[in-house]
């Protein structure tokens, strides 16, 4: 995870699948190939700010209470951009924004 005055990002799908889920939109999701298999990697960048911190706090704690199937959705959208980003010439994906019902 990278953490500076203005944006976070974390590699963890999970933690931003929740995130997502629970209202925080992503700025951007950044693509890097790493290791020797080639392993497509999504960096999830989110605006920093004290709810964002209290929530992933919560998250790291398991204090966090999510609706599982929108969660679930979040995290498949998530891996559809990373898994497109990796077939297509653009730099970086665009934002992500959950569906809300």
């Amino acid at each position: 995870m990278i953490n500076n005055e203005k944006v976070f990002s974390t590699r963890d799908i999970y933690l931003a699948s929740t995130l997502i889920t629970l209202g925080f939109d992503t700025i951007s999701i950044d693509f890097q190939i790493e290791g020797e298999r080639g392993l497509q990697v999504g960096y999830f960048n989110f605006d920093n700010n004290p709810e964002l911190m209290e929530a992933q706090d919560k998250f790291w704690k398991g204090r966090v209470m999510i609706d599982p199937r929108q969660f679930i959705t979040n995290m498949k959208g998530l891996k559809s951009q990373v898994n497109n980003e990796y077939k297509s010439p653009r730099p970086n994906v665009t934002k992500f924004k959950s569906k809300r019902y």
